[in-house]
């Protein structure tokens, strides 16, 4: 196995566990929510920007009618950099409510990146899993 495959592997289990603890939608509280996760597999566009389409790690849209809600991208360690926060952050915070997970201990850098590219999140969050608890997700 090489380490871009277990990486990928850390990222979909990652993204599934934050799925999992933060947008459980459809749920009793939000039966009009619906969260949709494009990883590994991309299903589901949260629309184009400059011409390209968009597919954040989770896309929760309200239903009836697929009106987007907001768009979920969950970083690791190695990608939480200027490329992704131009590349991925920039274009998914001008068109919807993004928030970005990053790996506990990067938020400050999360933060540093998002004000040096004027990305303007709805909010940043770290996840970090602990053993028999399972995920620990921090608003910051």
């Amino acid at each position: 196995m090489t380490v871009k495959y277990l990486r990928d592997l850390r990222h979909q289990g990652t993204v599934a566990a934050i799925g999992e603890a933060r947008f459980p939608f459809p749920n009793k509280e939000y039966p009009n929510l619906e969260a949709i996760v494009n990883v590994p597999k991309q299903i589901i566009s949260a629309g184009t920007y400059d011409g390209k389409e968009l597919y954040p790690d989770i896309v929760v849209v309200r239903q009836p009618g697929q009106w987007l809600e907001m768009l979920v991208e969950v970083e690791m360690d190695d990608s939480v950099t200027s490329e992704s926060a131009e590349n991925e952050w920039l274009p998914m915070s001008r068109i919807g409510n993004l928030y970005i997970y990053v790996p506990a201990g990067l938020s400050d850098e999360a933060k540093r990146l998002c004000k040096k590219h004027g990305i303007s999140p709805k909010g940043i969050r770290t996840w970090r899993f602990r053993p028999v608890w399972g995920i620990d997700i921090k608003e910051v």
